[in-house]
């Protein structure tokens, strides 16, 4: 070989080499981070690992909403030789739509979703189709043990397990937990060799909510609110049993209902908490607001004779009627036998000043607290805005709205010896492992009456339904107190209903030691529409029903005596 060629070759690779040594310095110096990025993200993957939702249960520990382990479908678009017959076979097998599927499967992505959280039968459909690049993961699914029951009190999470309604949306921090982390090594083709605990974070499992319901007393309101729609022809109903001494919720139930597993074929006015969320006119139910003020005032006594005017009164410019025609009565009689008239005529001794401010002190007009979303505050004006007329009207329940757990709150009132309790729903919140994280106590508002004028409308409430409009409740086996209320039917843009009503029943048992109290409410029932007609008979089963369960269970009975003070 002749020198020149010598030194070419010699040359040629004296370059070859200042290449390769310029390519590695430019990888392995000034190009290092970006690369070691991109190698430490072939080999290193950090997976989210899902908490579990919390579970919800009833005061005895029976589960309303759990979860269940189910599998979701996923692709990897890369992996996918014939993305039009797998766009065929899952959708068919899926019911999704086919394009929207086909065009995930042309995205230039490693994952998408085709279906999450499917049945099991399903799940089993897809692995029989044996399509390449179709996978699957489990997944955490919300579960309601009971369908329906208690649904507008326990509300749902979605398909992201992320609380929409109800318990499951107001203690959704809790419930839902934090995720945890997972750090995972892989080798060049991607598999899993290594999982490096020391950098991996683990998911805390959210807490559990113990309710205050009882699912027996629970499915004993649903039962009866159903069949008195049904009997009546009404367009819905509520109903809610407390303990009236602590402001327990028992139960808490509105009819149509919804299947909490299927809630998105529900329609969504029928997922409203009608019991917190929509107000109504109680009508002569509210009479028990003007009595006790009036008694607690000292402004009438029990035997104070009024005179009823036959039936018709004319007041604040307008007529004012009963509907018998009632002459001479006592104030005991003129609450049980619901006179307008005799109700009138002692507000206007008490005054627009002190009704307003009772209306204030029994709540209403302002939210009552209780731990459920949407709850509103009703409508109550003050004197300043009120009518000529007015006072022939807020006494007797017309020209004020109220909700129906306002409602029976004022009625706890009466039972609990003058107090004013927050009602509650939720009893306590516990870890994963069932260590009590949060305990919630009854809570006390203000006093609103002395013990003695509780006395006394405890005799007119009884007096009610054994001499009163309140009949159809009575009972042979307890002594029931309670006041009826029917009230024309509010129209939407003003005026009332000539033939629409809301019947109410409001009470509780037994009149001496009152271990439970109830309201039941239907909208524009009919043909029959009276309180004490419609919401008197679902009251009384309710109310020897959920008393004999608690006798039957042991349940303590105590006297509603002053335990506040």
């Amino acid at each position: 070989m002749s020198r020149a060629r010598q030194y070419l070759v010699f040359f040629f690779f004296v370059i070859l080499l200042i290449s390769l040594l310029y390519r590695l310095f430019y990888l392995q110096v000034l190009n290092y981070e970006r690369f070691s990025s991109i190698a430490s993200g072939q080999h290193n993957k950090v997976l989210k690992i899902e908490p579990r939702r919390g579970t919800i249960f009833d005061r005895y520990m029976e589960p309303l909403a759990i979860n269940l382990d189910v599998p979701s479908v996923y692709c990897d678009p890369r992996s996918v030789r014939d993305k039009e017959r797998t766009a065929d076979v899952l959708s068919g097998i899926l019911g999704i739509d086919r394009d929207d599927l086909l065009e995930k499967l042309n995205r230039d992505k490693a994952f998408v979703w085709a279906k999450r959280k499917v049945d099991p039968d399903t799940a089993e459909k897809v692995k029989k189709a044996d399509l390449d690049g179709v996978f699957f993961v489990t997944e955490s699914k919300r579960n309601y043990s009971s369908d329906n029951v208690a649904a507008h009190v326990i509300g749902f999470a979605g398909v992201d397990n992320d609380g929409l309604e109800g318990i499951e949306m107001v203690y959704d921090e809790k419930l839902k937990g934090k995720p945890g982390w997972r750090h995972l090594v892989r080798d060049a083709k991607r598999r899993t060799v290594l999982y490096n605990e020391k950098d991996s974070i683990p998911a805390q499992n959210g807490y559990n909510v113990v309710l205050t319901t009882d699912g027996v007393i629970q499915y004993i309101v649903e039962e009866e609110i159903r069949d008195m729609v049904r009997e009546h022809n009404a367009a819905s109903a509520s109903a809610i049993v407390m303990d009236p001494v602590t402001g327990k919720v028992l139960a808490m139930a509105n009819y149509p209902d919804y299947d909490l597993n299927s809630f998105s074929e529900a329609p969504k006015e029928t997922m409203k908490n009608t019991s917190i969320s929509s107000v109504y006119e109680p009508g002569s139910v509210f009479k028990i607001v003007t009595a006790c003020a009036a008694l607690n005032e000292r402004v009438v006594e029990l035997e104070d004779v009024f005179d009823c005017e036959n039936g018709e009164y004319k007041v604040g410019g307008r007529v004012l009627h009963d509907f018998h025609r009632y002459g001479n009565m006592s104030f005991a009689d003129v609450i049980a036998k619901s006179s307008n008239i005799g109700v009138v005529k002692v507000a206007q001794m008490l005054g627009e000043e002190k009704m307003f401010a009772y209306m204030r002190m029994f709540g209403f007009g302002e939210k009552t607290e209780i731990d459920l979303p949407g709850e509103v505050s009703g409508i109550t004006r003050p004197p300043s805005a009120w009518s000529r007329s007015d006072i022939s009207t807020i006494p007797i329940g017309q020209g004020v709205a109220v909700t129906p757990l306002q409602m029976i709150s004022a009625v706890n009132v009466i039972a609990n010896g003058g107090y004013l309790m927050r009602p509650y729903i939720v009893d306590r919140i516990t870890t994963w492992e069932g260590e009590t994280y949060k305990e919630f106590r009854p809570g006390l508002k203000r006093r609103v009456l002395n013990a003695e004028t509780c006395k006394r409308m405890k005799e007119v409430l009884a007096r009610v339904v054994t001499d009163g409009t309140g009949k159809r409740a009575e009972s042979k086996l307890y002594e029931m107190c309670g006041k009826t209320g029917t009230a024309q039917m509010v129209k939407p843009g003003g005026g009332y209903y000539d033939d629409k009503y809301y019947a109410t029943f409001a009470g509780f048992a037994p009149k001496e030691r009152p271990v439970i109290s109830i309201i039941v409410t239907a909208k524009d029932p009919h043909p029959v529409h009276s309180g004490g007609s419609v919401a008197g008979p679902a009251f009384k089963k309710i109310a020897e029903r959920a008393l004999q369960y608690l006798e039957s269970n042991h349940e303590k009975v105590r006297s509603a005596e002053t335990c506040y003070e």
